[in-house]
This record gives C-alpha cells, sequence and structure tokens, in this order.
C-alpha cells in the first residue's frame, strides 16, 4: 500500500466513505475560491492547482484526527469554508487535503441575556442572523456575501460588512474560539469580552488565513434588533465634498451603521448613459444607515443631514436609499447562484483574456486620505489602466479603488493591473498605512508582506514555527514561509 492509499484508508475509518472524496468533479470545486484569471493576478499557475482528498468532518473530533493523521504523515492541510474570499486564501497550491467544514454548521446556543451565539464554523452568515432575528438579535458582521460566508472564513480573513461603521469587522464580534492546532490537540479561550490574563489568543487566529490552526466553534457577539433604522442618500458635487461631510460626522463622533460613499468615472459608458437618462444624477453619491433605539437614530440622523448640507449635498429620493439597503447582497447571490461559478469569476474576463480588472482597498490616516485620491490618477494613466470607481466604506480612513486594464495579450494585462496595483498599495503603505482592510492577503498580496510588516513578518514566521514546523497548515499564505 502506498502512502497516499494508507492516508485514504485512514481517512475513510475516521469519516466514513461518504465523508472522503477523491472524485475529479470535487477537487476541481475545493481547487479555487474567487481569485480568478480575470484579476491581475501574476502566478497564474496557482489557479490550476488541485488537492489530493477532499473530506467533510462534522465534529471537532474528526478534525482533530485528521489533523493528527496529517501531521503524522507531513501532508498540507487547507481549511475551506464558503469559498468565497477573494484573495486566494484557500488555494491548495501543495495539494494535500482539503477540509470542508460547511457539514459543521450547528447553532449551539444563542444567549438573549449574555448577547452572544455558540456556533459551529460552518454555519453560514445568513442562517445565524435569521436564527438570532428569531431570539431579538442581529449579527452585527453583514457582507455583500452574508448567503455563503461561514463563521470560520469570515474571521480567518478578518472579513468587513455593511454595518461595520457600528459594530466592526468580524474579528470584533468574536468572543471565544476552539481551534484544532497543527499538531490535533484542541485550544479553547474563554467566550467572555474582557480578560487581562496575558495577550488575546483569539487574535492569534483571527485574520490569520488558517495558518495557525483551524476553528471549529466561536462564540460571537450578538446585538439587540434595532427598534428603527432610516437610511438617507445624498449626491454631493466632488469626492472632496462627500469626504469632508464624513470626516466631520466622525470627528464628532456619530457612529452610522452603514457608510457606503463612491465617486465613478465619469467617462465609464454606465456613468455616461447614466447622466443621458437622469441629468441630475450627482458625481459622488453617499449612503448612510442609522439604527439602534429611537432617540438614537433621530438624533444621529439629522445630524448628518445637517452636515451633509453643510459640504453642499442633496437628498436624494427616499426609494434610492431603500433600494440600496435592500439590494445591498444582491451582486454576490446572483454571482454565487449562476450555474456558470464553477467556470470562474468573471466569464467575459476569462473569454477575453486580455481584459483585466482589479481593486484595492486600503486603509489610511485620514489626514492622508485625501492627497492619496489625489496621487491615484497619475499612477492610473503611467500604467495606462483606466478608474472605474473610488469609494469610502465603514470609516473615513478605508479608501477603495476598482480599475481595468486591456493589453495585446494576457500576460500583458495582467502584468499593467498587477503593477499599478502594486504601486498603489505601496504607496499607501508609504503614506503610514496598510494594503488591505477588508478581504485578507492569500496568495494574492503575500508578495507586499514583508514591506508591509517588516520585522513583524519574522515574529509571525516564529510563531508559525513554533506551532506548525513542518508547516501543514494552509501553507503559502501570508507569506510565513521564509
Amino acid at each position: 500500500m502506498t502512502g497516499k492509499e494508507k492516508i485514504y484508508e485512514s481517512l475513510i475509518a475516521i469519516l466514513g466513505p461518504e465523508g472522503v472524496s477523491q472524485d475529479a468533479a470535487a477537487l476541481e470545486r475545493y481547487s479555487k475560491d474567487a481569485l480568478r484569471r480575470s484579476r491581475g493576478f501574476h502566478d497564474l499557475q496557482k489557479l490550476d492547482s488541485r488537492p489530493e482528498i477532499v473530506v467533510r468532518p462534522t465534529s471537532t473530533e474528526q478534525v482533530s484526527a485528521i489533523v493528527k493523521l496529517a501531521a503524522e504523515e507531513k501532508v498540507p492541510i487547507v481549511p475551506y469554508g464558503g469559498g468565497t474570499g477573494l484573495m486566494g486564501g484557500v488555494l491548495p497550491i501543495k495539494e494535500g487535503i482539503v477540509i470542508d467544514l460547511k457539514g459543521m454548521n450547528k447553532i449551539l446556543s444563542i444567549s438573549e441575556q449574555n448577547g452572544s451565539a455558540l456556533v459551529e464554523a460552518g454555519v453560514v452568515l445568513k442562517t445565524l442572523d435569521e436564527e438570532l432575528n428569531k431570539k431579538g438579535l442581529i449579527l452585527g458582521h453583514d457582507p455583500w456575501t452574508i448567503s455563503f460566508a461561514t463563521v470560520g472564513g469570515a474571521i480567518s480573513t478578518d472579513g468587513l460588512g455593511y454595518r461595520g461603521a457600528k459594530y466592526g469587522s468580524m474579528g470584533d464580534q468574536v468572543l471565544g474560539l476552539e481551534v484544532v492546532l497543527p499538531n490535533g490537540r484542541v485550544l479553547q479561550t474563554r467566550g467572555i469580552p474582557k480578560s487581562s490574563t496575558g495577550i488575546s489568543q483569539n487574535h492569534l487566529f483571527i485574520g490569520a488565513e488558517g495558518i495557525f490552526g483551524i476553528i471549529t466553534k466561536a462564540m460571537l457577539r450578538a446585538f439587540p434588533m434595532p427598534e428603527k433604522r432610516a437610511v438617507h442618500a445624498f449626491g454631493f458635487s466632488s469626492f472632496e465634498d462627500g469626504f469632508g461631510a464624513i470626516v466631520k460626522m466622525f470627528a464628532i463622533g456619530l457612529t452610522p451603521a452603514l457608510v457606503d460613499f463612491s465617486e465613478m468615472n465619469p467617462s465609464l459608458p454606465g456613468r455616461m448613459l447614466r447622466r443621458v437618462l437622469s441629468p441630475g444624477s450627482p458625481p459622488a453619491t453617499l449612503y448612510l444607515g442609522f439604527e439602534g433605539f429611537r432617540e438614537e437614530v433621530a438624533a444621529q440622523k439629522g445630524r448628518a443631514i445637517r452636515i451633509c448640507q453643510e459640504y453642499g449635498a442633496h437628498s436624494l429620493k427616499a426609494k434610492e436609499a431603500q433600494h440600496f439597503w435592500d439590494t445591498r447582497h444582491r451582486i454576490a447571490e446572483r454571482y454565487y447562484r449562476s450555474p456558470l461559478f464553477p467556470l470562474g469569476y468573471g466569464l467575459l474576463s476569462n473569454l477575453l483574456r486580455n481584459l483585466k480588472y482589479d481593486f484595492v482597498h486600503v486603509s489610511l490616516p485620514i489626514s492622508r486620505v485625501a492627497e492619496y485620491r489625489r496621487r491615484c490618477p497619475e499612477i492610473l494613466s503611467r500604467h495606462h489602466t483606466h478608474l472605474v470607481e473610488y469609494a469610502i466604506w465603514t470609516r473615513p480612513e478605508l479608501f477603495s479603488l476598482v480599475m481595468v486594464g486591456m493589453a495585446l495579450s494576457e500576460s500583458q494585462a495582467v502584468a499593467k493591473i498587477e503593477g499599478v496595483v502594486n504601486e498603489l498599495l505601496a504607496l499607501a503603505q508609504d503614506m503610514g498605512g496598510s494594503m488591505e482592510y477588508c478581504h485578507g492577503v492569500g496568495v494574492r498580496l503575500a508578495h507586499l508582506m514583508d514591506r508591509e510588516l517588516g520585522y513583524g513578518l519574522e515574529v509571525l514566521r516564529a510563531i508559525k514555527s513554533a506551532l506548525d514546523p513542518d508547516n501543514i497548515m494552509n501553507p503559502g499564505k501570508l507569506a510565513v514561509e521564509p
């Protein structure tokens, strides 16, 4: 019996035949997330990697047994949740075993008094939110992929959602964790909001993309169902005016639940058509949402309206604001429910391989955002790429940019987009910021981790070496391999 056959038989003994697969379709499905060839990612061969085996545990005990086996045989492991990540965080670049955690989908308890929920890692965020709603609670994390993303994956990337301005990132929702470490042992942290008994071990795993262990359970914060919600839309004559209004709101302590501000490229065909059909459409649009107890919502909305008016805003129709709120998850739902989803993100871009797009989501000191925005056009122009949109999301420090580029060949198009993205990210780092605030690092941004963390990357590598000396846990992510 070969080593691979021995591992396969051992996994069958742990999970039963229904829990282990080497089917070609399954291996293809679990070979990717939402990082696609349509992006400006130079290392395209990593998108063609395949796992050797897919396993589907239903308990922490099974995960522990799988990891112990992998540690003994020195076989790489990749934990897999909803597969909605945009950075290649679950690519099995060293083959091995993919552990699909979606079978661990139990909501174990909800406490209205404690404002918490104990759940398994494979629970889908929307399912959890719906169950919390029945108890008069809500989930604070509200990403565009809420219908598909899982608790474990959202924690592992420390994702950010539409309500992030009020409730924070997914990592901010974590009270306690259960994690299977690389040696197969199970670590449990206490699910309480505050402790001063050393460093918080939760933060070894929040945003760590599974390189230190596999999250199997989480105790999460749950928030009271808002008594009142109000959504408002404003039009501004410029990015600078809208940004100024947002900065002033946060400076006085306003905490909207929703902050979504965007400036589209006026030369885009879609924007040009909109201006023909709707001549009054603003160059920049801000959506604000407030929720909480009634007096809070009334006070915050009233003050926000006055601030926006000070910066020359005009209110848009109420139905436009409500439409934005009601449809905020629709793009993701169409994408992941499409029968074309397994073929890849952006089918047109995959067919037209010389067309590439990408984005940056950088975090900057508030005082540097306007300067960064002013410097972007020159960088885009030098790389012959085209702006789609500038945006501020959830907080004034968080700046986003979407771009597209074409060339005579796929390799030239990739080089063009990757070049502009790298320069934009490096500029954010040089201005005292961070290169990503939302989607994690995966393989897409791993090459810039040394520039981002400096000696901090050596610290991460020391932790990795201590916990996972054989580098079996999601290898190739976060650049922790020297």
